[in-house]
């Protein structure tokens, strides 16, 4: 097992390797299927050797080998905690194509929690493509699962669209509330991407999760002097980092917190 864990681990950081390309792309406009690799300062192509996933980082020690620029941190992190994240799927499902779900489902949340952490901003150009996916993943492997029970589909579809329109509403309410003081337009779709994935009711458990690690991060920062109330929270990072606790773990939560009442 420790082979194929590891063979997962690596595969998964060569995804968090290119998840790190669709980051810095979206940002700058580049196309990211198209034109190799390159260091942001100099311009300089990297080689397949520079390109090797947390391995190239170590070698070169965090720096671009033409111009000695520092490599950011975000790339090795990105990798390394996709590979992290590939295998722990292998503990839940049995099925190798809810794995392969899940796989695509971590890559969207990986790349909102990062883009949004760097530059506060959740591009509908990674949503509404995480939307059509989970839509479309959700009925193919209900299908398979119930040879095509249309009662199932629709009563489980319902409940899918259900949890997207209470968790979206709810960031709405918010937006219309404080003329987009409190939350911004992204928030809002990325409640309806997070209902999509959790269902119901652990939607409201991801809901409350991203709060509490909100609370948890930012009030250390306001307390000293890092942030001020009139600062602006990234607060997609902890939808993102909420909803991927909770794909795996949500069960579990809400079974503990409905023992405490």
């Amino acid at each position: 097992m420790f082979l194929i864990y590891l063979f997962i681990f690596i595969f998964g950081a060569c995804v968090g390797s290119f998840l790190n390309v669709v980051i810095l792309r979206l940002h700058s406009g580049e196309k990211f299927i198209r034109g190799r690799s390159h260091c942001q300062n100099c311009g300089h192509v990297l080689s397949w050797l520079e390109n090797i996933p947390l391995a190239s980082f170590i070698f070169l020690h965090g720096r671009c080998k033409n111009c000695q620029t520092k490599i950011s941190w975000q790339y090795p992190l990105v990798e390394f905690t996709a590979g992290i994240l590939f295998i722990i799927p292998l503990f839940f499902y049995p099925s190798i194509l809810l794995i392969l779900y899940s796989w695509a489902v971590i890559s969207f949340l990986i790349i909102i929690f990062v883009y949004d952490f760097k530059y506060q901003l959740i591009l509908d150009k990674i949503i509404l493509p995480a939307i059509i996916v989970v839509l479309f993943s959700q009925a193919f492997l209900l299908i398979l699962k119930n040879n095509f029970n249309y009662s199932l589909l629709t009563t489980h579809y319902s409940l899918l669209i259900f949890s997207a329109i209470i968790i979206s509403s709810f960031f709405l309410a918010q937006y219309l509330i404080s003329r987009g003081r409190w939350i911004g337009g992204g928030d809002i779709r990325l409640g309806f991407l997070m209902g999509l994935i959790l269902g119901w009711p652990n939607c409201l458990v991801g809901l409350f999760l991203a709060y509490v690690l909100g609370l948890i991060v930012s009030l250390p920062l306001l307390i000293f002097g890092f942030k001020k109330m009139s600062s602006q929270i990234p607060f997609g990072t902890f939808l993102a980092a909420a909803t991927l606790i909770t794909l795996f773990f949500g069960s579990e939560i809400l079974t503990w917190y409905l023992s405490l009442l």
